[in-house]
């Protein structure tokens, strides 16, 4: 979805190119949400964070929540059909690529038992 987002319907060649393109756009998503996660071994930060999963779960749902209902909620871009000319209302790329990231966000940086153990024994 994300490529599709990023890129405009060519015929058969998007067709084509939007697998590689959304593994591309996937993989800067989940090592930009693992850098941006190392902010979360800074100690007050990584007692809040790992101290339940709701905060995990909440950005999970929110994110969610977005992707299915932001077109419904007015989260829209007006684009052109390069083909007809004609204008298409679809879902904002900013929202669609914030919500994607806050997504794997939380499902890259979700708060482990193990490691919270792990964690506050070596400190």
């Amino acid at each position: 979805m994300v490529a599709m987002v990023l890129t405009v319907y060519d015929g058969i060649l998007s067709m084509i190119l939007q697998p590689f393109m959304a593994a591309v756009v996937s993989g800067i998503c989940v090592l930009a949400a693992l850098i941006l996660g190392l902010l979360l071994r800074i100690q007050p930060l990584f007692r809040w964070w790992t101290a339940t999963s709701l905060w995990a779960g909440l950005v999970a749902g929110a994110s969610v929540f977005i992707l299915a209902f932001g077109y419904f909620l007015g989260l829209t871009h007006v684009g052109m059909n390069p083909e007809t000319g004609k204008e298409v209302l679809t879902l904002h790329p900013v929202a669609a690529v914030g919500a994607y990231f806050c997504l794997v966000f939380a499902v890259a940086n979700w708060p482990i038992r193990g490691r919270r153990g792990l964690r506050e024994d070596a400190v």
